[in-house]
């Protein structure tokens, strides 16, 4: 049986990766966190026939690679460490101090954005290119309590992107309509 490793394995290293390939990995999924150079430079170190992974559209977690026990905690045993979050980081909250508990505050959206617990969802249709050179092998997209519909809608345009990108990649422009249709399913801001 194939061994791959999980998101939430935490690999956002050459060194984190090179160990789990000595363990026999095929497949490392890597931390949500990481940029295209850290990328790179795992690709390098791994062996060749060792395959990465990456998130590239969806739900982006608040806590780091997805080590959240907020949803554990306020729904009980819905735990996203099990697959199951309620995504409470998505809830309204209100805000009260300790001494003017008759004062709520709410924490509200405004023109500049929230800044609490406010992840918005990630979109890579426009980084393709830059996603094939550092040596992704599989594309990772949200589907979990999603509809039929969405995860369809979702993949067909990144299956696109990606057929066009390999059939001629000096020649790769990104199509407006793919990305129109990432934006007819519901999402948060990208």
């Amino acid at each position: 049986m194939e061994i791959h490793i999980s998101t939430q394995a935490s690999i956002i290293s050459p060194a984190a990766a090179c160990a789990y390939a000595r363990l026999g990995a095929k497949r490392l999924v890597l931390a949500r966190e990481l940029q295209f150079s850290e990328i790179k430079a795992i690709k390098a170190a791994l062996p060749k026939d060792i395959e990465l992974e990456a998130f590239i559209h969806g739900s982006m977690c608040v806590s780091y690679s997805g080590r959240c026990l907020l949803a554990n905690t306020l729904t009980e045993g819905r735990d996203g460490n099990r697959g199951t979050c309620s995504q409470p980081c998505r809830w309204n909250y209100t805000i009260y101090e300790e001494k003017r508990p008759h004062f709520p505050i709410p924490v509200e959206q405004t023109e500049l954005g929230t800044f609490f617990m406010s992840s918005r969802d990630m979109c890579m249709i426009d980084h393709i290119p830059e996603l094939e050179e550092a040596g992704i092998s599989s594309y990772k997209i949200e589907g979990r309590v999603k509809s039929a519909y969405y995860t369809a809608v979702v993949t067909n345009a990144y299956r696109m992107a990606l057929d066009a990108y390999r059939a001629d990649p000096a020649g790769y422009v990104m199509d407006p309509l793919w990305k129109r249709e990432l934006e007819s399913v519901s999402h948060r801001e990208y």
